[in-house]
């Protein structure tokens, strides 16, 4: 198993060097070890002709292979710390820096009072890499919107946002919507969601700086539907990694952007932007915890889902 494991470091690394950094051991040895395997093998199962190293045939059917192993190594150790009631372990959460800040803390405090001894980590990345992570099983259960593959994911609801767009207050083009632009104020009170406020066209805005997310996030597709839909091609200024980064840019005046309702009521008091309904399906978007559909799910990712739906279920 230790030259499987070595194997599969040097193909996740890409490099001989790297892998030995990450495994804590020399060179030379890690070299050894997979010759070792290959040797036994009786095939190369890396193509070291090519940077960064790549798979052979047999090296693409080896790492199948490694990962079908280690998955059963991990359930199979689940299983049996469910089996006999152990309350440790550890839980691996992922989600963008928007989730991760404004939804896991709340998550991870609930679960934690119930479950004080799993050991928890937490993952911040874009949305198309969060995926991958949980394809993978470096991850459990990650925090999400948007589009997944239904066939290899199961998505559990439990909050649904609303996107705002955002204009800073000193643009002139706020003088034209009297009756639709809303303060922070009237988005705490759930203003937005009143019938009687009428939306804005977005059209209206085809002239103004906007500030968007980039790709592999939800908002960049949310985005580019909104302004298809509306016949609308952005002016971008800025192209985003972040939620709160666009949230801070248009403070500041850079440009509009989209932003949530969530982020708008935990964001700190401020009359640097004023906020507009959008009557777009794409306005809405469900936020739901997301699990592998294969492998076993243990306790604590039970644990941590029921938790979840009941403390928004609270709110």
């Amino acid at each position: 198993m230790q030259g499987m494991d070595y194997v599969y470091a040097v193909w996740q690394e890409k490099s001989f060097s790297a892998a030995a950094r990450k495994l804590f051991v020399s060179q030379p040895a890690l070299s050894a070890s997979v010759r070792k395997v290959e040797r036994e093998l009786g095939l190369p199962i890396l193509d070291r002709s090519t940077t960064p190293l790549q798979l052979t045939d047999a090296g693409r059917a080896y790492i199948e292979a490694a990962e079908r192993i280690f998955r059963i190594k991990r359930d199979l150790k689940s299983y049996c710390d469910d089996l006999a009631g152990l309350e440790s372990g550890t839980l691996r959460l992922g989600g963008t820096n928007f989730f991760a800040s404004c939804f896991l803390p709340p998550m991870i405090e609930a679960f934690s009072r119930r479950h004080p001894h799993i050991a928890l980590s937490v993952t911040e990345s874009d949305s198309a890499d969060l995926f991958d992570k949980l394809t993978t099983e470096e991850l459990d259960i990650i925090v999400d919107s948007g589009v997944c593959d239904d066939s290899l994911y199961e998505t559990v609801p439990f909050y649904q946002d609303h996107i705002l767009l955002s204009v800073p207050a000193a643009f002139p083009i706020n003088e034209r919507f009297p009756e639709h632009r809303l303060t922070r104020q009237d988005i705490l009170m759930g203003r937005h969601l009143e019938t009687s406020v009428p939306a804005v066209p977005l059209a209206a805005f085809a002239d103004t700086d906007f500030l968007l997310l980039g790709k592999g996030n939800d908002m960049y597709r949310r985005s580019r539907k909104l302004f298809q839909n509306n016949d609308v091609t952005p002016h971008v200024r800025l192209y985003l990694n972040q939620l709160m980064t666009a949230y801070h840019m248009a403070r500041q005046g850079l440009g509009a952007t989209f932003l949530t309702d969530t982020l708008v009521r935990l964001s700190a008091p401020n009359e640097a932007l004023l906020y507009y309904k959008l009557d777009d399906p794409n306005a809405q978007r469900q936020i739901f915890l997301a699990v592998q559909r294969k492998g076993y799910r243990t306790k604590a990712m039970q644990g941590f889902i029921a938790s979840s739906l009941a403390l928004y279920r609270e709110e």
